[in-house]
């Protein structure tokens, strides 16, 4: 399995929300990142998303991108790629992650393909293998797809 992990915020999103008087929540995605499941998915690639939130938003933007194994509230993110390490029977060294904060450096540091936005924390690129030239929310993933099948990159286990 080719498993994409992909943290939301900040990566599929600009790491901003905006908040209404009543306390709803609004994000922006890039269209180009939901085009990047049906490409990726065609190439033999699936997706989750790894996240430290647990909101309804979270579940809204799942729904949008079609992706039906989240890792909600996961807040701790390298004990996050450590069970879906075990759940897959995947090493650690055969998963991909993207993620863009200082909580993710750790996990980027541990997957074999650990990949941060242009935009990311020094330490998440610090500790990141790669860096897309795309900025979070616009257009992260589907930058790393198209390397992806282009041979630019190489999922980790499959050289």
């Amino acid at each position: 399995m080719k498993l994409i992990l992909i943290d939301v915020d900040g990566v599929l999103t600009d790491g901003r929300v905006t908040m209404d008087i009543h306390g709803n929540e609004t994000k922006t995605i890039c269209y180009r990142d939901l085009d990047a499941i049906a490409v990726g998915r065609r190439a033999g690639y699936d997706f989750a998303f790894v996240t430290g939130e647990d909101t309804e938003m979270v579940r809204v933007l799942a729904k949008r991108f079609f992706i039906e194994r989240v890792y909600a509230g996961s807040k701790d993110k390298l004990k996050a790629m450590r069970d879906i390490s075990k759940e897959y029977n995947i090493p650690l060294s055969g998963l991909l992650y993207i993620g863009d904060s200082d909580r993710d450096a750790p996990a980027l540091e541990a997957v074999g393909l650990g990949i941060a936005p242009a935009d990311a924390s020094a330490s998440a690129k610090a500790a990141a293998h790669v860096q897309t030239d795309c900025k979070s929310g616009y257009g992260v993933l589907l930058e790393v797809v198209d390397k992806l099948i282009a041979g630019k990159w190489h999922f980790p286990g499959s050289n």
